[in-house]
């Protein structure tokens, strides 16, 4: 029987991980091969390698690592620890290998283990304890069944994708004009930050080779191609395992939230909501006929022990950076949300409008991404990563809804114009998008903190919420100052847009709520804007 061998890319880094550990290798011509045959990987570009205990009584892992896989390293040792923690094979308060060790070992860069474990971190599956290193988190029984008894979805038959046409939809352009100078408006886009010259190539190429397609209708459910990147995306960013074909492009986020509603509207009894919430998702629920049941937030979102006893509800939620308060709703509220779905047969719409940003430690995994598709409905947008003259926008649907939703859609519009959505397809699957939002994650950050640091010199410690991630923070007034909306008439006057809670694109249910908050969005002004609309902020309140 012949050895078999493994074609690697990288083989020098290979061979160093396998020299560390208990199986000796040939190098031969750019083929990795074990001196025995128990210890040969099995085909393909697969790399299984197994290292001795840390010390005597240690842990003793074994990692899978697809070499030619477009996962980073990063993501294949925090999904295989996740995985090692929630099937009992690391118990709670085990402690993890050290950073430097685990690097070592399999001669990786140590960042890339730090952050797999500061995102272990961020989800709840580790805690540190100080100096003496990382421990597997306590996971309470209930919520450790909930994720081992997912089992792939059953979404049904891939539906037919028929060519067939039918309205169109031609919708015209709007929106205040009468801005102040300085507006810290929500969810605005810098207005330099569009790719002009890359785009500009892009649809250039376009229409000299398929300018063919113009003058036909695209399907409803949006153009195969960018389906197709769309969900390769979410998959790697956002650790939502969807196909295509459980995809709708939409007409931006709105319209998206607008299709989910009305295809699971009568499927529910009740509307639950965040309070307070985007007033956006509000005015579709508020238009309705079911009953709403608005839910209260704390410091970390949604609290999921308020959330009602009764069946069949519908529940939109922010959870990534939840609007406009900012809390990143953590782990085990994520999986008390998931629980009592299931629990109640009720669906969920997870709104992930702004997480493509996120500045402070590693993003969560969406809620889509841990569901796997059984209760929850995403919807997505590219209005604040790219921009919102494009009005591209989606909605992820178990494949069973598909085509429901996709004759849902029809209705609405006979689809979106092909040509951005074609440009779309290839920025995503060229690699540009993720350049870009590299690109517009740094400046945005830069101007987070630009804003901090003014308001910060000129009232002192301040206190805000939600600037680890998205294009807005919110500041809790201190005591000694006017009333947010008195604030927001001041700096109105002088040609500064700031916003109390209400008018900030938000909706609070609850009208006796104090008026102690400004949202400000601060992604479209810049850092030398941004200066000296505090300085006249701090004037006005004097």
């Amino acid at each position: 029987m012949s050895i078999p061998r493994l074609k690697c890319r990288d083989f020098t880094n290979i061979r160093s991980g396998w020299a560390a550990g208990v199986w000796p290798l040939y190098i031969q011509n750019g083929y990795c091969c074990p001196k025995s045959l128990a210890a040969a990987p099995v085909s393909g570009c697969w790399c299984c390698i197994r290292h001795e205990p840390w010390e005597k009584g240690g842990l003793d892992l074994e990692f899978i690592f697809n070499i030619d896989a477009t996962k980073p390293l990063q993501i294949q040792f925090f999904d295989q620890i996740r995985a090692m923690i929630l099937d009992g094979r690391l118990a709670a308060g085990v402690a993890l290998p050290p950073t430097r060790n685990l690097a070592q070992r399999y001669s990786v860069s140590r960042n890339t283990i730090s952050l797999t474990y500061d995102r272990l971190v961020a989800e709840g599956y580790v805690e540190p304890r100080s100096t003496k290193g990382f421990f597997v988190a306590e996971i309470p029984p209930d919520d450790l069944l909930l994720i081992r008894s997912r089992v792939p979805p059953d979404n049904g038959p891939r539906p037919d994708e028929s060519p067939e046409a039918v309205l169109c939809f031609a919708g015209e352009p709007g929106g205040e004009s009468d801005r102040p100078a300085l507006d810290f408006w929500v969810g605005r886009s810098a207005t330099s930050s569009f790719p002009l010259s890359i785009w500009r190539r892009i649809v250039g190429r376009l229409l000299d080779r398929e300018s063919q397609f113009l003058t036909d209708y695209c399907d409803p459910a949006g153009l195969p191609a960018l389906r197709r990147a769309i969900a390769e995306y979410l998959g790697r960013s956002r650790g939502v395992v969807v196909s295509a074909d459980q995809i709708i492009v939409t007409s931006g986020g709105q319209e998206a939230l607008n299709l989910v509603t009305e295809l699971l509207g009568s499927r529910s009894e009740r509307l639950c909501i965040e309070t307070p919430c985007y007033v956006g998702a509000s005015m579709v629920f508020r238009a309705g006929d079911l009953e709403i049941d608005p839910v209260p937030l704390d410091s970390e979102g949604l609290r999921t022990d308020q959330l009602p006893n009764s069946r069949h509800n519908l529940i939109y939620v922010t959870p990534s950076h939840q609007f406009p308060t900012g809390a990143t709703l953590p782990l085990n509220r994520r999986l008390a949300l998931l629980r009592w779905a299931e629990e109640t047969d009720s669906y969920i719409i997870e709104d992930d409008y702004d997480s493509d940003f996120h500045y402070d430690g590693p993003p969560l995994m969406a809620l889509a991404g841990l569901d796997e598709g059984r209760r929850v409905f995403y919807v997505g947008t590219f209005s604040k990563s790219v921009g919102a003259g494009l009005r591209i926008g989606f909605a992820v649907v178990p494949r069973r809804y598909w085509s429901e939703a996709r004759l849902l859609k029809a209705r609405l519009s006979n689809g979106q114009s092909w040509l951005e959505q074609r440009a779309l397809s290839e920025f995503l699957m060229d690699g540009h998008f993720d350049r870009h939002l590299r690109k517009l994650t740094k400046v945005y950050r830069a101007r987070r903190d630009c804003l901090i640091a003014e308001l910060t010199a000129r009232f002192g410690r301040v206190d805000v919420s939600g600037h680890e991630g998205g294009l807005h923070l919110v500041w809790h007034l201190p005591p000694d100052l006017p009333p947010a909306r008195e604030i927001q008439k001041r700096a109105r006057a002088k040609g500064v847009g700031v916003y109390a809670l209400s008018s900030g694109a938000a909706y609070d249910f609850d009208e006796s709520a104090p008026d102690r908050t400004l949202v400000l969005g601060y992604s479209s002004l810049d850092e030398k804007q941004i200066a000296h609309a505090v300085e006249i902020i701090s004037e006005i309140v004097q």
